[in-house]
C-alpha cells in the first residue's frame, strides 16, 4: 500500500503542476483581453464586470477541453516513460495511480475553476442575476438525476481516457510488426483506421445493447423515471467498457509496451 502511495503522491504531483499552470494561463489571457479592451475603449466597471463573468464562463469550456487532452497525453507518456516504467512496481499499479490521479487532476481542475468562478460572479455587479435553488414549481430540483449524471460523467472521462490509451499502446504493438511502422504517414494512416474502427465497433455495441433493453423507441415517451433508468444502464455500460479497456492496457504493458523516453 505504501508503494502504491508513493507512486500515486509523485504522479499526482505532476497533474496537479499541469493542471496550475492550465487554469493561470487562462486567467492571464483573460486578464490581458480585458486590459486591452479597457485601453481601447475607455474603463466601464459595469462593462469590465459584465466581460469577465462573460470570457470566463465561455473559457471553461476551451480549459476543460485542453485539461482533458494534456491529461490523455500525460497518460501515455507516463506509460512510455523509463522515469516510471523502471520503478519497481507492477503494470497494475501504475496504471490504476494513473488513471485515479488523472481524474483527481481533472476534479482538482473544476473545484478551482468553480472557486474562481464564484469570485468573479460576486465582484461583478449583477444584480439582475439571482441564484435561485428552486425550479419553476417552486420546489427543489431531482438530486437523484443530478448525481446519477455526474457519476456518468466520472464513468465516461475514465473511459475515454482508457479508451484513448488502448488506441495508443494497440497502434505501438501493430507498428512494430509492420515494415517503415515507425513513419509518420504510417502512424497517421494506423491512428485514422484504428480510432475508427474502434469508435464503430464502440457505437454497434453500445447501441445495440439500449435498442436490447429498451428497444427502439426508449426515449419517445420522456419520464424522470426512465431517464434515471437510462442513466444507471449507461453508467453500467460504459462501466464495462472501462474494464475492458483497463483490462487490455495492463496486458499491453505486461506483454508488448516498451519505452520510449
Amino acid at each position: 500500500m505504501s508503494e502504491f502511495m508513493g507512486l500515486t503522491k509523485n504522479l499526482m504531483w505532476e497533474k496537479w503542476k499541469l493542471m496550475n499552470w492550465v487554469l493561470g494561463i487562462d486567467i492571464i489571457a483573460i486578464v490581458a483581453i480585458l486590459l486591452l479592451r479597457v485601453l481601447t475603449e475607455g474603463f466601464n466597471m459595469a462593462l469590465v464586470s459584465s466581460n469577465s463573468l462573460a470570457m470566463y464562463t465561455v473559457s471553461i469550456v476551451i480549459v476543460n477541453l485542453v485539461s482533458f487532452i494534456m491529461l490523455a497525453r500525460s497518460n501515455e507518456r507516463i506509460l512510455t516513460s523509463n522515469n516510471y516504467r523502471l520503478i519497481p512496481t507492477t503494470e497494475t499499479k501504475l496504471y490504476s495511480g494513473n488513471i485515479l490521479t488523472t481524474f483527481l487532476a481533472f476534479a482538482y481542475l473544476q473545484i478551482l475553476e468553480t472557486v474562481v468562478g464564484v469570485i468573479i460572479y460576486f465582484i461583478s455587479s449583477h444584480d439582475a442575476m439571482t441564484i435561485n435553488p428552486l425550479n419553476s414549481t417552486g420546489s427543489m430540483p431531482d438530486f437523484g438525476i443530478a448525481l446519477q449524471f455526474f457519476l456518468l460523467m466520472i464513468i465516461g472521462s475514465i473511459m475515454i481516457w482508457s479508451g484513448i490509451t488502448v488506441i495508443h499502446l494497440l497502434i505501438n504493438w501493430i507498428s512494430g510488426f509492420l515494415p517503415f511502422g515507425k513513419q509518420k504517414i504510417v502512424m497517421f494512416v494506423l491512428y485514422f483506421l484504428v480510432t475508427w474502427l474502434a469508435l464503430v465497433i464502440f457505437n454497434f455495441a453500445t447501441g445495440n445493447i439500449l435498442k436490447l433493453i429498451y428497444g427502439d423507441g426508449h426515449l419517445l415517451q420522456f419520464t424522470l423515471e426512465k431517464l434515471s433508468n437510462t442513466l444507471w444502464i449507461s453508467s453500467g455500460i460504459l462501466f464495462v467498457w472501462v474494464v475492458i479497456f483497463t483490462a487490455l492496457n495492463i496486458y499491453f504493458l505486461k506483454r508488448w509496451t516498451e519505452t520510449a523516453r
